[in-house]
């Protein structure tokens, strides 16, 4: 079942995404979406649309999939770990404050 579902939540953000955008499985049950030349702003709002898109019931299970998002802006001075590690710590708030939202970590 864990692989169906995985395999429905990616096919419903890729669907979602432009042609410039990257999605890729980040291990277990995360991913990562890359929004190039997206202003944060931006990137919360498509956050937000992909959630929703994604709150949807998977048969046999009885409650609907949600998704939770952690959201930051690539800076000039960034490192790979160092954006990594502002998107994890958004994410870690939206699961502490009750999942199924959208939390954002600024530079």
């Amino acid at each position: 079942m864990g692989d169906k579902v995985l395999k429905e939540v990616s096919f419903i953000l890729s669907s979602q995404l432009r042609s410039s955008d990257s999605l890729a499985r980040w291990g277990g049950e995360e991913f990562v979406i890359l929004l190039p030349n997206t202003h944060l702003k931006e990137a919360i709002l498509i956050a937000e649309r992909l959630r929703k898109a994604v709150n949807i019931k998977i048969e046999p299970i009885t409650k609907p999939i949600s998704i939770s998002f952690g959201v930051t802006q690539y800076v000039e001075e960034d490192t790979t770990d160092s954006v990594l590690s502002r998107v994890d710590k958004a994410l870690y708030k939206a699961k502490t404050r009750g999942r199924n939202r959208v939390e954002v970590e600024e530079a």
